[in-house]
């Protein structure tokens, strides 16, 4: 598992075995990581373990439903992990992910 940005491309792309997710900017790494944090983990896990699945996370890849990507507990924590790690490192890399401060509406501002 591992994130980088691209040269070719300048796309972050977050490699999960053989598959990969492609992210435009940080903005939207990090608001993927924030939906991943959002997930009940320990929830899910007891649902599908009743199941029988031995990857008890079940993370859709798109938003079409039709392809998901299955972690366990520990996979799904290190793919929290690496995304943490690669976004603490490149904090204020991606200006996209900047926003612009128009500092004339606090001057206005009463």
């Amino acid at each position: 598992m591992r994130v980088f940005k691209c040269s070719h491309c300048s796309k972050i792309h977050l490699e999960i075995g053989h598959t990969q997710i492609h992210f435009i900017s940080l903005l939207d790494l990090r608001r993927y990581l924030e939906t991943l944090d959002s997930i009940d983990a320990a929830y899910y896990a007891d649902i599908n373990r009743r199941k029988g699945l031995n990857k008890v996370i079940i993370l859709p890849l798109d938003n079409t439903g039709c392809v998901h990507l299955g972690f366990s507990m520990q996979e799904f924590e290190s793919l929290k992990s690496v995304i943490r790690q690669y976004l603490a490192n490149h904090e204020f890399a991606d200006e996209a992910a900047l926003e612009a401060v128009n500092w004339q509406e606090f001057i206005d501002w009463k």
